[in-house]
């Protein structure tokens, strides 16, 4: 989950799908379905978010939750973005992921903030994701690469999620932390502003070199409940704490704010 997503949009969409996934997948081993080579969710909510990573103005999105699983080891996905995922490696407790998704840029249009500063297009973007878990606790760590676009830089996630099942096991709540590095490019191309950008731009932002380092820092309560085996329902509340350049930068220490919130409600359909 389209209006054009920023990182931390994108990050908060793919917690929300996977809140939702997750208590699908639940409701069905419970439910004691017999397993299916090919499974299909449809559904979408709204999201209340930032309109660009870092600034303080919110914008309602519309959020699609599209997915095409063909035995957990291959998804067709709109979770955090429209892409494919392959999983070659998965035990009880680890599994690891790989895949392509698109990272839908950033419209100066959208923010009078961003104004002269150009566009950031969008483009391919390769993932690695490596998880464990240890009952109801799980750990993980993204690493997503630009390989097309104009962020052109390398995001690193590290998470962890613990979830409790309430009220006869339909209700699961999650409390998801997370932490989040970006190098150079990333950090440059999303949050600095070139002498060329200075001059254009309609706040007059003075020249911003940003380097290499931790970007945020925040925390996602979730909770999704299965309604029936094949009806879930979830909404979301999240957190995150911009640090280091990003919160220096101009677009979020004068016109932005280092506090980011957003909300997610929403509704699927699995079979």
């Amino acid at each position: 989950m389209k209006t054009s997503f920023d990182c931390g949009i994108a990050l908060a969409a793919i917690l929300c799908a996977n809140m939702a996934g997750n208590a699908a997948q639940a409701a069905e081993n419970e439910g004691g379905k017999p397993s299916n080579d090919w499974s299909f969710m449809l559904g979408g909510g709204g999201m209340y978010a930032p309109d660009y990573e870092g600034s303080n103005d919110y914008k309602l999105l519309p959020i699609p939750i599209v997915e095409v699983s063909w035995r957990d080891r291959a998804r067709l996905t709109t979770k955090g973005g429209p892409g494919i995922l392959v999983t070659p490696f998965a035990t009880d407790a680890v599994k690891v992921d790989l895949g392509l998704r698109y990272d839908m840029g950033r419209k100066e249009s959208s923010n009078n903030a961003l104004k002269g500063l150009g566009n950031l297009d969008g483009g391919a973007v390769g993932v690695v994701r490596l998880g464990y878990e240890m009952g109801p606790v799980g750990l993980g760590l993204e690493v997503a690469r630009d390989l097309g676009g104009d962020r052109d830089g390398l995001v690193a996630t590290a998470e962890a999620e613990y979830s409790i099942r309430l009220f006869g096991d339909r209700t699961r709540l999650n409390v998801s932390p997370h932490l989040t590095w970006a190098d150079d490019h990333y950090m440059s191309n999303s949050f600095g502003i070139t002498a060329a950008q200075s001059a254009r731009s309609v706040r007059r932002f003075a020249r911003y070199d940003a380097g290499a380092g931790f970007k945020d820092v925040g925390v996602a309560v979730g909770v999704g409940y299965a309604m029936t085996d094949s009806i879930q329902a979830m909404s979301r509340l999240g957190y995150s704490r911009m640090l280091g350049d990003a919160a220096d930068s101009p677009l979020v220490k004068q016109e932005g704010s280092t506090d980011q919130f957003s909300a997610f409600v929403g509704l699927s359909y699995r079979w």
